[in-house]
């Protein structure tokens, strides 16, 4: 799932799916038992989007120095290896753990749907439709920082040796 080039399109429409069909399975049974369906509140929108925020910062961060054509500017600047490393993750684990609350939300939406001339129906699929508004906008927020990432061609470790300071000692 997550190859040299990080984690696919492919791979992040495929968890969807996969979580989205199961939930729609699971609810469905759940719902089959007379029992009343998991009610989606309106503040989970909130922390979906501000992680999603959070990702980009970051991966922001990450490609404005490894796209800085200023040397010295961009040693000014300079993201700790270990950092870069932890924004990559989190933008990976973005991206998957969006596809999954993006197949969550779509489930419930399409539970829903059939019922959707009812009123109080009808806000129980807005609330999901807007919540996987929202997974989608973390699982894109999770790509696009994941791509920010990328170290440009022909940068290396060698090029950050050269670039080092005498003084600095060099580790790893």
């Amino acid at each position: 799932m997550i190859g040299e080039s990080g984690v696919r399109v492919g791979a992040v429409a495929g968890v969807a799916a996969v979580s989205g069909a199961l939930c729609w399975l699971a609810l469905s049974v759940w719902g089959q038992g007379g029992r009343e369906l998991p009610q989606l509140p309106w503040v989970g929108v909130l922390p979906l989007l501000l992680v999603a925020v959070a990702v980009v910062l970051a991966g922001w961060q990450v490609r404005s120095y490894t796209r800085s054509a200023d040397v010295v500017s961009a040693g000014r600047r300079r993201v700790a290896p270990q950092r870069a490393r932890g924004t990559l993750v989190a933008a990976q684990s973005a991206a998957l753990g969006g596809a999954v609350l993006l197949g969550w939300y779509v489930g419930n939406a399409l539970m829903h749907l059939p019922d959707s001339d009812v009123v109080s129906v009808r806000l129980l699929l807005l609330r999901a439709a807007v919540s996987a508004g929202a997974a989608l906008l973390l699982t894109l927020a999770g790509q696009l920082a994941q791509a920010w990432c990328r170290i440009p061609p022909g940068d290396d470790d060698e090029d950050d040796r050269r670039d080092q300071d005498p003084g600095e000692v060099a580790y790893g």
